[in-house]
């Protein structure tokens, strides 16, 4: 099995090495001599007897040891691209779009990605010097300035500015190549943090030799997710068109978004595989129906889980679900009132979020999953009832998988393969069913009279579906823009009335607009924002990549102290 364990004892000593080292080490690069009063704001900074060039010496040195631990590290890396065209509504829109996920692997030479295989295709390791244009590496490249020479020898740093990021107190500097480095590597802005001398941010370009070849403008951004260290975590690229450089045309934007660095503590019963003892087991009542007696089956030598909650597990231990959280809670609340305004009495159904971007929701046992992608764009709770009323009603039907197949997939084989293994697909005659039973569960809910909300939904979706094949492609269910709902669509009788230009038709969001998830732990968390209305046309962006701008803090000495009791499973 494939990276189940990331940390083996060498790699664990290495990085209580570089945590206990970093504790102490921020102290020893005060110097006598203080920045300039141009350059301080008295009283902010919390290190004020630091010099310029020990302030750039400390990025420079908290950089390698960040790409140190990288090194022990393999995390999920997702980028997911749209190339644009004109339109004479919204200056530009979608002209179709790909799709990268992968695991980072920087133990070489240079920086690879293992790629997850779909639709039967094998797993595939690509090296920078055999990239594409629009290949998965090219991107990883914007996780680091300069993954190997990021130096005073190779580069310049000039003093800009002090900038306020979120709560983060930080100091911009111009960075680009020196002369006798050739030019190459990375050229634009980092912003370094003032506590611990972090790069919490940066943007630019690389430049010169496979770099400016395969890598674009980008803005790269980090969390404080781990004790001081700040991970990456978003990456916005944009490149104008390069066939015609004077029309300032968009050529493409992508978001590229890093999770899963500590797969070693996921999953929500990591313990599923040890055997039962003479005490009967706790059963968490979230996931099982109540019962006074154990089941003849859960018997000596048994465990207390059923097949669909080890395929659960294997998503969560890939990195590609997140954990039992807040945002479940939120689904199940919207299920159980489908459920009561029904007089459905089905016990144990539950909600789970899958991690990726394309849209895409499907059943397994009696569990719901949604994609972040699809949470991300729904406009409202109405049309978030409608996408889980059509899931409910696959349960409902029956159609949901059960046990005998699930249990089949006890067999070992890679995570990179898990595309391939788990088919939760349903024929067009059990998607049409379900559509007219997700109709008739919404239509006796309390959003009956938002129906039109979800038309418009599906009306915008299906404008948008030729434009964006792999947002819409299912990896594990069939394609949400072909299946799912259309038939519910077309039962509803209602006239189309989407006018993209319209300000007050709100059909749906851009991709990141509901959804945060920490990159160390995998938990998702529901964006507090009120909704922003566009001024113009151009600003709805439906279903389109969006730029990151994320409200950087540090983690606080609960959090931090939180971190072990996180790890073993308990909500932080």
């Amino acid at each position: 099995m494939f990276a189940l364990r990331i940390f083996s004892r060498l790699g664990r000593t290495l990085f209580e090495v570089f945590v206990v080292g970093l504790a102490v080490w921020p102290n020893a690069t005060l110097m006598a001599q203080p920045l300039g009063p141009a350059q301080v704001q008295p009283g902010v900074l919390a290190h004020n007897s630091v010099t310029l060039d020990d302030f750039i010496n400390s990025a420079i040195q908290q950089e390698r040891r960040l790409t140190d631990l990288m090194r022990n590290l393999e995390p999920i890396v997702e980028t997911y691209i749209q190339e644009e065209k004109p339109d004479s509504h919204l200056v530009t829109s979608p002209k179709t779009d790909d799709y990268f996920l992968s695991r980072l692997d920087l133990t070489g030479n240079a920086p690879a990605i293992l790629a997850f295989a779909d639709q039967g295709q094998g797993s595939e390791k690509k090296l920078l010097k055999n990239a594409e244009p629009f290949a998965a590496v090219g991107f990883v490249q914007a996780l680091f300035p300069d993954l190997d020479h990021f130096d005073r020898r190779n580069y310049k740093f000039e003093f800009v500015r002090w900038e306020v990021l979120g709560e983060v107190r930080c100091a911009a500097l111009d960075v680009k190549p020196r002369e006798n480095s050739g030019n190459r590597g990375f050229v634009g802005r980092i912003w370094v943090e003032d506590q611990d001398f972090n790069i919490v941010r940066f943007k630019g370009a690389h430049t010169s030799g496979e770099f400016s070849k395969r890598a674009f403008h980008f803005d790269s951004w980090r969390l404080n997710t781990l004790s001081m260290m700040w991970m990456p975590a978003y990456v916005y690229t944009e490149e104008s068109d390069p066939h015609d450089p004077s029309s300032h045309g968009l050529w493409f934007k992508a978001q590229t978004r890093i999770w899963g660095y500590d797969p070693e503590h996921a999953g929500d019963h990591r313990e599923f595989a040890k055997s039962l003892t003479d005490t009967p087991a706790w059963v968490d009542p979230k996931r099982h129906e109540a019962s006074q007696d154990l089941s003849p089956a859960y018997t000596l030598g048994k465990t207390t889980y059923t097949a669909e909650d080890d395929v659960v597990e294997r998503l969560q231990v890939t990195g590609l679900m997140a954990p039992d959280g807040e945002v479940d809670e939120i689904l199940q609340t919207v299920t159980k009132n489908l459920l009561i305004t029904n007089a459905l009495d089905i016990a144990a159904v539950r909600c789970r979020v899958l991690l990726t971007t394309p849209l895409e929701s499907f059943v397994v046992g009696r569990t719901i999953v949604l994609s972040r992608g699809l949470l991300d764009v729904l406009p409202d709770e109405a049309t978030l009832a409608a996408v889980l009323a059509h899931e409910l009603a696959h349960i409902v039907l029956g159609h949901s998988i059960g046990d005998a197949y699930l249990s089949g997939f006890t067999l070992p084989f890679s995570d990179l393969e898990i595309f391939t293994h788990f088919n939760l697909r349903f024929d067009p005659a059990q998607e049409a069913d379900a559509d007219k039973k997700g109709l008739e569960l919404f239509s006796k809910s309390p959003y009956r009279a938002q129906l039109a909300n979800a038309g418009l939904f599906l009306e915008a979706l299906e404008a948008r579906s030729p434009q964006l094949p792999n947002l819409l492609h299912g990896r594990f269910s069939n394609d949400f823009g072909r299946s799912h709902l259309v038939g519910m669509q077309a039962l509803t009788n209602f006239p189309k009335h989407l006018q993209m230009d319209r300000l007050d038709q709100n059909s749906a969001l851009p991709l990141g607009s509901r959804i945060t998830v920490d990159p160390w732990s995998d938990r998702v968390e529901m964006l507090k924002n009120q909704p922003v209305h566009p001024l113009i046309a151009s600003e709805k962006m439906l279903f389109e990549v969006s730029p990151f701008f994320p409200y950087l803090k540090r983690l606080n000495g609960h959090e931090k102290d939180g971190h072990e009791k996180a790890q073993a499973g308990t909500k932080p």
